[in-house]
């Protein structure tokens, strides 16, 4: 067999029953932050003219687009709520990859659950089913091929989201690995957004792979077939995108969850540059005594975030020095910080230097070192460490989703959805999920 076909045997043979509760729990969480950087994603003007385009094309009204009274085909309204999920950067990461995969699975897993009228259990399954297999994907993928220019959040989100789509619509093995192969053919991201594009090509990244793997799963669904070898045959992605070993993407399959190493985001920043800031807001240091910052860290951190004088709030959101001198100042570090990047950031990121240390780049991507010597006025230095990037916490989490969900969606409907959420697993149907995320802000305001 091959991979994608033993990955579609697993993915259509989840079941709750036999998947650990933590992990269940941490579906849950991811489900209700993606939510949340959807809402966000609601205001940001670029995101605002594609959904003026994508409604122009009209369609059936199978799922709705998060915020809005908007209903279109099950592709569309999946491309929109990731595009809004992906916009800010604010959504999950796994960092092997390292991938986005949570804008793209959600996004494919509510749009097919809607239309298939699929219970709070299915979306469960549905949801680990997407990450499993977006996460096992990126990974395989690995650093080699983010180094070779390719992000991995849009060669490994159209089979995250047609394995999400799948299990929705309760597609067996051999229709999931047909969606596995017309999704791959069209695999696809890359990385010049980093130099110069702007957030658009990232979210983009990962809405049409959110489109891709749906408008894969109903292709299959009618009978149609990708090529069984789509990820380790001969001319398979792994081989042309400079991915790593097939054997990575079956090892223990069922018994070791890939998707357990993926991250929540605390900050809204480029994850690179998490570390740091988590080792500076902690140090607790008065901003005003500091002289200097060096950021010592390995190559890839680098080439993404050593940002010294971003020229737009994509740059901003990727720099390492905004990001360290707003924790420095003690910013919520919320997509709305990002709006207007202030004299006192810009100020405090002048004193802040990126250097590239060789000995840190085996390190990566088991841990992504930082260490920061902080050089204070008086002479002192105060030497920090941060070996991974934080995930945040349950507490943190519920925090981010009000902060983001509330003003699009009010705050009532924003405590319900926490409290369907919270008991997902239970719902025999999800319309009254739905009815709450598909209000239209416009009418909450």
């Amino acid at each position: 067999m091959t991979a994608s076909e033993i990955l579609a045997g697993f993915a259509a043979s989840i079941a709750l029953d036999r998947v650990p509760v933590a992990l269940i729990a941490k579906a849950k969480d991811h489900l209700l932050d993606t939510i949340g950087v959807t809402c966000a994603g609601l205001s940001e003007p670029q995101a605002q003219a594609a959904v003026g385009v994508v409604r122009r094309w009209g369609g059936a009204a199978e799922a709705g687009v998060l915020g809005m009274g908007l209903r279109l085909p099950m592709p569309k309204a999946a491309f929109l709520n990731a595009l809004h999920a992906r916009i800010h950067t604010f959504d999950d990461t796994h960092e092997a990859g390292p991938a986005h995969p949570g804008a793209t699975v959600v996004a494919g897993a509510l749009a097919a659950a809607e239309a298939a009228n699929a219970s709070g259990r299915t979306l469960v399954e549905a949801l680990l089913a997407g990450y499993e297999i977006a996460t096992r994907v990126a990974a395989t993928l690995g650093v080699t091929h983010y180094a070779a220019g390719f992000q991995n959040t849009g060669t490994s989100a159209p089979f995250g989201a047609a394995a999400a789509a799948a299990k929705a619509r309760g597609l067996g093995a051999a229709e999931t690995a047909a969606a596995f192969g017309l999704a791959g053919e069209a695999a696809i991201g890359i990385r010049q957004y980093q130099h110069d594009g702007s957030m658009l090509d990232t979210a983009l990244n990962g809405a049409r792979g959110a489109e891709l793997g749906v408008a894969a799963t109903e292709m299959a669904k009618a009978g149609l077939s990708g090529p069984r070898g789509v990820l380790d045959g001969q001319w398979g992605v792994l081989r042309v995108m400079a991915g790593g070993p097939a054997e990575q993407l079956t090892d223990n399959l069922g018994t070791r969850w890939e998707f357990a190493d993926t991250a929540l985001k605390p900050f809204a920043s480029c994850r690179f540059t998490h570390g740091p800031v988590a080792a500076l807001r902690a140090a607790r240091l008065d901003y005003r005594l500091v002289k200097e910052i060096e950021i010592s860290t390995f190559g890839q951190s680098i080439d993404v975030s050593d940002r010294p004088a971003p020229r737009n709030r994509a740059e901003a959101i990727l720099s390492h020095q905004t990001a360290a001198a707003m924790a420095l100042l003690g910013k919520s570090m919320l997509p709305h910080d990002y709006d207007v990047v202030d004299d006192q950031v810009v100020m405090l990121a002048g004193r802040i230097r990126v250097r590239h240390d060789p000995a840190l780049d085996h390190e990566y991507p088991a841990r992504w070192p930082h260490r920061i010597v902080v050089t204070l006025d008086d002479g002192a230095r105060v030497t920090l460490d941060s070996a991974h990037p934080p995930d945040a916490d349950a507490a943190l989490t519920l925090a981010k989703f009000r902060a983001l969900a509330e003003p699009v969606l009010g705050a009532e409907p924003a405590e319900s959805i926490v409290a369907l959420v919270q008991r997902l697993e239970s719902l025999p149907d999800l319309r009254p999920l739905f009815d709450l995320l598909h209000t239209d802000r416009a009418e909450v305001g």
